[in-house]
């Protein structure tokens, strides 16, 4: 039992390791440019064994998004714990999110279209994202962040659809990720702020 129980252990263990080079190859280089033979290659093992532990390239795009993504809730839920108001999470948001478009080739995220299932999975994520954000802006409202007079879904909407344009006109290509999503995302948010919250944003904003 024991040593079954290390089998599986040492097999999790590789797994992991493997979306980790995975991912980081996918998003230096693009989807598309990485092969599983350059992966394999990357990790010091045969096709054959990376095949035992990942159908094809798409599962391991599936499960190293679905990973980022758990372990991005979770980073956010320990840190709203410790924030004093909702402005502050914002910020911690907004400054995690920079950090990352700083280190991804925007193919990634043009390539992301391809692949279906892995679609299907950032859109369900989107929604779950909608719905847990409804209580944080009510509280961001009653304490003066935000304007009351809103409808955050038709917000919410809007941003998608100034993403969806980004995307498809390819603007990833002339402009870098991180200009985009401050002229973009931020401009949004920080046009719902009352004046106490822009204020508040444009402080933390300005500190590294």
């Amino acid at each position: 039992m024991h040593k079954n129980n290390s089998n599986t252990t040492s097999r999790n263990d590789l797994q992991q390791r493997v979306l980790d080079k995975a991912m980081s190859l996918f998003k230096q280089n693009g989807i598309k440019a990485v092969k599983m033979d350059d992966i394999a290659s990357a990790m010091s093992m045969s096709k054959r064994t990376l095949y035992e532990l990942y159908e094809n390239k798409e599962q391991l795009l599936y499960e190293g998004i679905s990973r980022d993504i758990s372990i991005e809730h979770k980073e956010l839920e320990k840190y709203s714990r410790s924030a004093s108001n909702e402005m502050e999470i914002v910020i911690f948001v907004f400054k995690r999110k920079l950090k990352e478009l700083g280190t991804v080739n925007p193919l990634f995220f043009s390539d992301l279209h391809k692949y279906e299932r892995v679609l299907t999975l950032l859109q369900q994520s989107s929604e779950q994202n909608r719905k847990r954000s409804v209580e944080f802006i009510n509280k961001g409202v009653e304490h003066g962040y935000f304007i009351p007079a809103l409808d955050y879904e038709i917000v919410s909407k809007m941003g998608d659809g100034v993403m969806n344009h980004v995307v498809q006109k390819k603007l990833y290509e002339l402009y870098p990720l991180r200009d985009l999503f401050v002229n973009c995302v931020y401009v949004q948010v920080r046009g719902v702020c009352t004046e106490k919250g822009r204020k508040m944003l444009d402080e933390l904003f300005s500190n590294p």
